[in-house]
């Protein structure tokens, strides 16, 4: 029997997929995508979809990601909402995130809970990390499942770049501004 989450069966696989406006608030904070990856597209594509309605190549896969030694080609960023394993832990993102370094594309965003680099833990993913370039916080909570439930975890994108110098930065977007995201072709 699957465990629940919010009074909800969860999905195999942890096939959550990603509304349009976290998406949306992180590419007002990206600059230029040449090319998105999303090692995590469980059929639907709708993360892929969003980027695509914003003029951004972009391409999903579903195979095992811990196979995959090199990025599809061209790829400038991997884009992710990353399954986070058993529990409420975290360690099958935690594997995402080093494996998502470890094939060297220039840029890495992972939509995580907010708090996720507050374990100590972790601290060669963020503290100890010179590519860790910061977070974007969302102030609007991401609603997951369809009814009346309401969302009980805050989220952030946590980005990389291999390119990073200095330290990371914070920054909060709000539902709101992300749909009003200039040049919006939705």
């Amino acid at each position: 029997m699957s465990q629940r989450v919010s009074g909800y069966e969860r999905k195999p696989d942890e096939g959550y997929e990603t509304v349009a406006w976290p998406v949306l608030a992180l590419l007002t904070q990206l600059g230029k995508v040449r090319r998105a990856w999303d090692p995590c597209d469980r059929g639907s594509g709708q993360l892929v979809a969003t980027l695509h309605s914003q003029g951004i190549e972009a391409v999903g896969t579903s195979k095992d990601f811990f196979t995959i030694a090199e990025p599809p080609l061209d790829v400038s960023d991997v884009i992710c909402n990353p399954p986070y394993g058993e529990g409420r832990r975290g360690e099958e993102a935690v594997r995402f995130i080093e494996h998502a370094l470890e094939l060297g594309v220039p840029r890495v965003a992972m939509l995580l809970r907010n708090d996720f680099d507050s374990a100590i833990s972790r601290q060669h993913l963020f503290r100890h990390n010179p590519t860790f370039a910061g977070k974007l916080v969302l102030l609007n909570r991401i609603k997951w499942f369809d009814g009346p439930s309401s969302p009980s975890d805050n989220h952030a994108w946590f980005c990389w770049g291999r390119d990073h110098r200095g330290e990371p930065s914070i920054r909060y977007v709000t539902r709101a501004e992300a749909e009003a995201l200039p040049g919006r072709r939705t």
